[in-house]
């Protein structure tokens, strides 16, 4: 794998996934978007995650951007954004965790320089608080 690639095996894919990290995870506010971040469940960790490899894995991505941010361009571009400060930012973050990025309104208007700002300080302050657990954690 890419040092800085964005494989399979690092996607939220399935509504279940993106769903359980919403509901149980913990809520971070950044300017442009509403992270929610909760641990990786024992169970994909076991599986390896597709690719037979059990373990620990990297910091798991989903992102959501709502027809009321804007058009289709503009949800994209943002998705693009995000993916990309992830890419780029994915060493700095702590294994063994799922993070969903949902878009404000205003992150129309974000550009890399921001969210690679607003990833940097995500990873900050998970590696001050970590999660230890998806309950109570909100």
């Amino acid at each position: 794998m890419k040092p800085e690639g964005f494989p399979r095996r690092l996607r939220l894919r399935r509504r279940r996934e993106f769903l359980r990290v919403q509901r149980g995870g913990r809520k971070v506010h950044t300017r442009f978007f509403l992270v929610f971040v909760a641990p990786t469940p024992r169970g994909v960790i076991e599986e390896g995650i597709g690719d037979g490899n059990p373990g620990l894995p990297g910091p798991r991505l989903g992102v959501t951007v709502t027809r009321k941010v804007g058009k289709a361009v503009k949800r994209n571009r943002i998705k693009r954004l995000v993916r990309e400060a992830y890419r780029r930012e994915r060493g700095s973050l702590p294994t063994g965790l799922d993070m969903v990025w949902v878009a404000k309104r205003e992150a129309v208007e974000t550009t890399l320089t921001a969210v690679l700002l607003d990833m940097r300080t995500l990873a900050e302050r998970l590696h001050r608080a970590p999660l230890h657990s998806s309950k109570g954690s909100r």
